[in-house]
């Protein structure tokens, strides 16, 4: 009797155990229902410490960190449900297993993570099974682009504005911060929010000397009692305010009320409000000469989950039909928050898709031509591993703004749990004016200038050695290719090197190619002014091209080249430099060097066109470059040759190659010829006359020998005076049968 007494003790308490476990997993997923992930992982846990391997409890254990944010405790309980079944019993963890990796900074993991996701969702049209191939490509870019941090500085706008729970959609109107904020000021011990109004807000903030505070809370008109109010702007004319208004945060439509006097006035629907959708995260601006509302959407017609829309307006809270921003930008997951800078035609927007570093990345697409361009990711510090939105440009301050997770924000609990408010201040362009020219040295420290261009460019199949074309116009030509080259660069290969092919050229031609423009236009003023001074400047230019075409066709192409910087400065603000130019108060001299000093690793092969045309290598040696200015003083004198280079053309290892350039002193002083050093011993020189009076001439003569490698070569001869310039290089080319 006492034995059955003690089997029926034991049976009733197994099964008070395993009520008291179903009943906290039930009050874990009414939580978790309910968007309290907080109260539901309590729950969760209590359930584990009563049995600590039901997978299905670790699996929701694991669900609810990763909507609480908590991305590295996330990560180990999905790796613990994946190993118990190797994603057999929940296949979701793997996915959400690769998510965490990810959002944590493991990419090698993540990347092996994703393919495995991808053999598990079979089905190839499936979401998972396309979100899994381009997150495994995704993972190659976040680990190459972490690498190219921009000189951006983003820092937390500080706990003025900021909060322990969550602040996002910043925006600056009229010197004042409009922002929305889900926080409270009554939390409990544990952290539980006590406010029995605990709803999204929008709020105004002033700066007082160099520190944001939170000033107001809009009138009830805007932050009604009932629902969740969020993501203002303001028409151009400032009459209206547009913003959201949610049921929950996946239930809303865009509001609008009417502005006077800074009052706001009743909010009322618009008309783009689709029933059975949601529409949020309005912004109005200047688009494509229109006054035009974007927003964000989940309705029928678009791409996939939120998808980024327009509206033409057409009245007072009226709006034409909406168009969908298109395939460039949205796509079968996420795009949110855009914001258009009307002043640079880009639209700024985060995704979960296109090639990131974790959860939400900043994107920027610049609208030509009457279409978006490919997105540009904005690359850390801007983007982090985690979660970034929202970001909106305070042009007349130089200042962006963006909402994060990013660690360094403000939390209780764990660090990534919840959104701030962070300030991107971006380097200022030195202004010419600021800038005193007052030596040789001064001028050309903004040297060299790099211009690049597209194969065969300008003016391709011609052996003229002059085009009528201006540079800006061959390098807006250029720019337009780049996905062009991205797609030639990366074809063939596997998905992790091919995605390492687009980074390197993307990374070309904004570090290159956009570099050279912006040097381009800071030197061409400083130059102006000190041309205005009367200084009497030789600008020295060279031209360089890869090896594709043959010797003297690339010699020609190079000198079009220079031609196309010759044609810039004389348009220039309206042909400002031309009187400089016609008195040779500017003069210039131009070596055509053609591919003679191209890097042997570059492809001359026609029919490889992906190493020959669009590789990052062969791309590097198609430019020009301003490699120095002279300032000629007339206490001195002023060498210039007929020629600074001279080819050969075919030779054999047998011939001795010898070459006559001639010098003239154009300066007003005497010159006298100091030295010469040559680039080898195989290459020398010999010098007719030591010292030039103005106006006499010269012949220097340049002699080598080949070197037993077979190709195209080229030696130098510096030429050392007490001249301006003090040296001027002499090159000869030959290539060796």
């Amino acid at each position: 009797m006492k034995f059955y007494l003690q089997i029926v003790f034991i049976l009733m308490s197994c099964f008070g155990l395993s009520q008291t476990k179903n009943q906290l997993i039930t009050f874990a997923d009414e939580q978790v229902a309910e968007g309290d992930y907080y109260g539901a992982i309590n729950y969760y846990q209590k359930a584990m410490n009563i049995d600590s391997i039901d997978i299905d409890v670790l699996f929701k254990y694991a669900e609810a960190l990763r909507l609480y944010k908590n991305y590295p405790k996330a990560e180990y309980y999905y790796e613990k449900v994946y190993k118990k079944g190797n994603g057999r019993i929940h296949p979701s963890c793997v996915f959400w297993l690769a998510s965490m990796q990810k959002m944590n900074g493991k990419y090698k993991e993540a990347s092996k993570m994703w393919k495995r996701a991808k053999t598990i969702a079979r089905d190839k049209d499936s979401f998972e099974h396309q979100k899994a191939k381009q997150e495994t490509r995704s993972c190659t870019f976040a680990r190459r682009i972490s690498k190219y941090i921009t000189d951006a500085e983003v820092k937390n706008i500080g706990e003025g504005i900021n909060s322990y729970d969550s602040e996002f959609s910043p925006f600056i109107h009229n010197s004042t911060l409009y922002y929305s904020s889900l926080s409270s000021d009554r939390m409990g011990s544990d952290q539980q929010v006590l406010d029995e109004q605990y709803k999204v807000e929008i709020y105004a903030g002033k700066k007082i000397d160099s520190t944001w505070n939170k000033e107001k809370k809009l009138e009830r008109s805007i932050n009604n009692l009932t629902q969740h109010n969020a993501n203002g702007t303001f028409s151009l004319d400032g009459s209206e305010f547009y913003f959201t208004r949610c049921n929950s945060f996946d239930q809303c439509q865009i509001m609008v009320s009417e502005v006077k006097d800074d009052k706001f006035g009743e909010a009322k629907t618009v008309n783009i409000n689709s029933v059975g959708s949601t529409q949020t995260q309005p912004q109005i601006a200047l688009f494509d000469g229109k006054e035009v509302l974007f927003f964000v959407s989940n309705r029928k017609d678009g791409f996939g989950k939120l998808d980024i829309w327009y509206a033409e307006k057409k009245g007072k809270g009226k709006f034409g039909k909406p168009i969908n921003a298109g395939k460039e930008i949205n796509s079968i997951d996420n795009e949110i928050t855009p914001f258009f800078d009307s002043k640079e035609n880009e639209l700024y927007f985060s995704s979960e898709w296109h090639f990131g570093l974790g959860g939400f990345d900043i994107f920027k697409s610049t609208f030509k031509n009457g279409e978006f361009g490919k997105p540009e990711n904005l690359k850390p510090p801007i983007n982090t591993r985690w979660n970034d939105f929202y970001f909106t440009l305070d042009t007349i301050n130089y200042k962006g703004y963006l909402a994060s997770n990013r660690e360094g924000s403000l939390a209780y609990s764990h660090p990534t749990c919840c959104n701030d408010i962070y300030v991107v201040t971006f380097p200022k362009p030195v202004v010419p004016e600021e800038v005193e020219i007052v030596t040789l040295e001064d001028l050309n420290k903004y040297l060299p200038v790099k211009l690049y261009f597209h194969n065969d460019c300008p003016n391709p199949r011609t052996v003229d050695t002059v085009t009528n074309l201006n540079y800006l116009t061959t390098y807006d030509d250029y720019i337009d290719l780049v996905p062009k080259y991205q797609e030639e660069y990366s074809k063939g290969l596997s998905e992790e090197k091919a995605v390492e092919a687009e980074v390197d050229i993307t990374d070309f031609f904004k570090k290159y190619v956009e570099q050279g423009v912006d040097d381009l236009e800071l030197f061409t003023k400083l130059l102006l002014l000190e041309l205005k001074k009367g200084t009497r400047i030789n600008m020295t230019v060279r031209g360089f091209a890869s090896p594709l075409a043959k010797t003297d066709y690339n010699v020609k192409l190079t000198g079009r080249r220079i031609s196309s910087l010759m044609n810039y400065l004389n348009e220039f603000n309206g042909g400002v430099f031309v009187p400089f130019i016609q008195s040779e108060q500017l003069t210039f001299t131009k070596i055509p060097y053609g591919e003679y000093t191209a890097s042997n690793f570059v492809s001359d092969n026609l029919n490889d066109q992906r190493n020959s045309v669009y590789s990052r290598a062969a791309a590097l040696e198609r430019k020009i470059e301003i490699v120095s200015v002279n300032l000629a003083q007339e206490e001195k004198g002023e060498p210039v040759f007929d020629n600074e280079i001279h080819d050969f053309g075919k030779v054999t290892s047998l011939d001795t190659l010898k070459h006559a350039f001639t010098l003239q002193n154009k300066g007003t002083k005497p010159l006298t010829i100091k030295e010469l050093k040559a680039s080898c011993s195989c290459t020398g020189g010999i010098v007719s006359k030591q010292v030039l009076l103005p106006n006499e001439k010269t012949k220097i003569e340049i002699f080598t020998k080949p070197n037993p490698f077979k190709g195209k070569q080229i030696q130098r001869v510096e030429v050392l005076t007490d001249g301006i310039p003090e040296k001027i290089e002499l090159s000869v080319a030959f290539e060796l049968e």
